[in-house]
């Protein structure tokens, strides 16, 4: 196993959590203006449910059906993750990505769907919940009277997405350590420890999953560096391979994809400038830097390719796949630049809805040709987000792709599921209405042996006028149909950001 070295690990994790080396400053307590911005939001507009604090406790509920019946045979957990903690002693942060994790998990049979919310137990948690007020820096805000920081997991929250791995569940974060969970109670086990000196080294929140082999690859960020770490684990978990690669500019990556034989990754146009707190700040969108995109080889970590894209920013892919002459196709979310990261998440801790449509993300297809050559392509003009595939095609070729949509008429975000075959262009989709706010869609397929598409999309959402979360299950290729079946909490649920399935 050609792990990094010990030493080289610990450089990485300093390096990470470069902030450590910063003082936060003091400052006096006063009337918070986001909170009360917020407060007065709230009061008045459902829709900024999406970012109210879960209770500390969590969620224990049934969710009624509403609408339709469950599918023969359909069954298993739905796992849902996002901050789900923002204010403390009438202080609220900043931006929406600072959130503690809260977990959820959506338990569906025949006798009915279960849920359950709980936070994710970090250290940064404990030591916040029994001091009652936020200590410590976050990725966009630092709260009042901050302590210092030692390395990336002190301000670990564990709040982007879910893997599973065997019997384990990994809450997923982008700086630091992944967190330990138990699938079924959601109690949470501490930091995963990959030892060979990688404690603490980020590993970040979208891995992929081989079909097949189901061997699972990820990546880590050092952006202060300009590099990269890359993970190759078992499908058991047990560590095969990790290690760094310098060169890679440092922008905010947050996913990738793979093909049959590489690792590509796509560094937008907002990159790393210097260390500042909160960390965000350290980032500054280049309208100038093209985006770069680098195609790694599995086998062989030195071997790259690489190729320069019109400037922007993108957080979520689709899929790809690579064709006998190596060209690499993959479709993406792309926006014009990083407003979102920068303003609009900032606006929604204040209740506040994005207003600035045209920097909003669209569904573009994007070829990387031999040579150097490439092409980004616009598939349709609705802004769109989490697009999803079915798993069984990861890194392979495919026809479609899953998504939330909305127009520039809805600044509050995705009414609307949609299904695009990448090669016809047909759409296929269903809006639910102008009060409903759908969060990712999850492909789960009907049978392991299948045809590519065939199968279940289900997503929650918040429906603002019942004030209540819901669950949709859709058939997949019948989307306009609407949902076979729905479901509604007796409660509203903090939005999340990512989830899978496990089925039963």
């Amino acid at each position: 196993m050609t792990t990094t070295s010990r030493r080289e690990a610990l450089k990485l994790f300093a390096a990470a959590g470069g902030v450590a080396a910063l003082t936060p400053a003091a400052f006096a307590r006063a009337a918070d203006p986001v909170f009360l911005d917020y407060a007065a939001a709230s009061a008045e507009d459902p829709w900024t449910l999406i970012v109210r604090d879960a209770p500390s406790q969590g969620f224990d509920g049934q969710a009624e059906l509403i609408n339709g019946r469950l599918p023969d045979g359909f069954a298993g957990t739905l796992y849902r993750n996002g901050p789900g903690r923002f204010s403390r002693q009438d202080w609220r942060y900043r931006h929406w990505f600072d959130g503690d994790g809260f977990l959820q998990s959506w338990q569906i049979g025949p006798d009915g769907i279960n849920h359950r919310g709980r936070f994710i137990q970090t250290d940064k948690w404990q030591a916040e919940e029994a001091a009652g007020r936020f200590i410590l820096p976050a990725l966009g805000s630092v709260p009042p009277n901050p302590g210092g920081l030692s390395g990336p997991d002190d301000m670990n929250v564990a709040n982007t997405s879910v893997l599973l791995l065997g019997d384990e569940l990994l809450a997923l974060w982008e700086g630091g350590s992944a967190w330990s969970i138990d699938p079924d109670t959601l109690g949470s086990r501490g930091a995963r420890r990959w030892g060979h000196g990688l404690d603490g080294v980020p590993f970040s929140a979208h891995p992929k999953r081989e079909p097949g082999s189901g061997i699972i690859w990820n990546f880590g960020q050092d952006a202060s560096s300009e590099r990269l770490v890359l993970w190759k684990i078992a499908p058991d978990g047990t560590l095969l391979n990790a290690g760094l690669v310098n060169d890679v500019p440092g922008g905010m990556v947050h996913d990738f994809v793979i093909t049959e034989r590489s690792l590509v990754f796509l560094v937008g146009s907002y990159r790393f400038q210097q260390m500042r707190l909160p960390f965000i700040e350290s980032f500054q969108f280049d309208p100038e830097a093209p985006m770069r995109a680098i195609a790694i080889d599995k086998d062989d970590w030195s071997v790259r390719r690489s190729w320069d894209l019109p400037p922007g920013f993108l957080f979520h892919f689709g899929g790809a796949w690579e064709e006998a002459d190596g060209t690499i196709r993959l479709d993406a979310a792309l926006s014009h630049d990083a407003r979102f990261a920068m303003a609009g998440a900032y606006d929604v801790m204040r209740g506040h809805a994005e207003t600035e449509t045209d920097s909003q993300s669209r569904h573009m297809q994007v070829t990387l040709s031999p040579g150097g050559r490439s092409r980004v392509e616009a598939l349709g003009d609705a802004y769109i987000e989490f697009p999803q595939i079915d798993p069984r095609q990861t890194g392979l070729r495919r026809r479609e792709t899953w998504h939330v949509a909305w127009d520039a008429d809805q600044p509050r975000g995705a009414n609307r599921i949609e299904r695009r075959n990448l090669h016809t262009g047909a759409r296929d989709g269903f809006d639910h209405g102008a009060h409903v706010y759908v969060e990712e869609p999850l492909f789960v397929p009907a049978a392991t042996d299948a045809a590519e598409g065939e199968g279940w999309i289900v997503h929650t959402a918040l429906n603002a006028l019942a004030q209540r979360t819901e669950l949709h299950l859709f058939n997949a290729q019948q989307l306009a149909d609407g949902p076979v079946a729905s479901w509604r909490l007796p409660y509203a649920c903090p939005f999340g950001f990512h989830g899978c399935w496990r089925s039963a």
